[in-house]
């Protein structure tokens, strides 16, 4: 059953949202943030799979794939790239948005920046498949440190995805590296992600 204060699932999973969703939030490295709940601390700062955490807590693990396209990312995206700014933003690359749902119920919203060349070789045919599956089965991928984000109730990304029932919400992004090549993946815990179900 369809959570009724979720009334957006539909459109998701129907892909009827426009992409790109994008959000605006300011991240911080993890040391420069106080999180009190150690409970959410440890979903924030762990550097095991995500996919496979949430699918533990659930017995109907889906994705639903928002969108995926060749495109710029924002200029703040492409600055947490090592190299030198002309080469990266004459590179090409694409971003891929996610939700990924839990037992009906959306859990967490991802956004990856990925560069084209990646895209034509490992992840050609991504489609459904969570990301996380082919970076951690795969030593080559190596994540540098987390930045986190607190985003408001209020915040403008639970009215777009539709989502009604409000909490302050945390997320987390980190680039990693593989070989030559770097991506970045942002994750937003969603108001009924199990990392706030030590919080009530």
């Amino acid at each position: 059953m369809i959570p009724s204060y979720f009334h957006g699932l539909s459109a998701i999973l129907n892909h009827q949202l426009t992409f790109p969703v994008s959000f605006s939030t300011k991240w911080s490295a993890a040391d420069d943030l106080s999180i009190a709940d150690p409970y959410l601390k440890n979903w924030l700062l762990n550097t095991g799979s995500l996919t496979e955490r949430l699918q533990s807590h659930c017995v109907d693990f889906e994705l639903a794939l928002i969108g995926q396209r060749q495109m710029q990312p924002d200029l703040e995206e492409l600055a947490q790239f090592s190299g030198a700014k002309s080469a990266l933003h004459d590179s090409f690359w694409q971003v891929r948005e996610v939700i990924l749902i839990g037992n009906g119920q959306p859990w967490v919203f991802a956004r990856s920046v990925l560069p084209q060349q990646l895209c034509d070789m490992d992840f050609a045919e991504l489609g459904n498949k969570p990301l996380g599956q082919i970076i951690f089965n795969d030593e080559r991928f190596v994540r540098r440190p987390f930045q986190l984000s607190c985003l408001s109730e209020s915040h403008s990304l639970l009215n777009t995805l539709g989502i009604c029932k409000q909490r302050t919400l945390w997320g987390r992004r980190s680039v990693f590296d593989f070989k030559q090549l770097q991506l970045m993946v942002a994750e937003i815990f969603l108001p009924d992600c199990p990392a706030y179900s030590k919080q009530g």
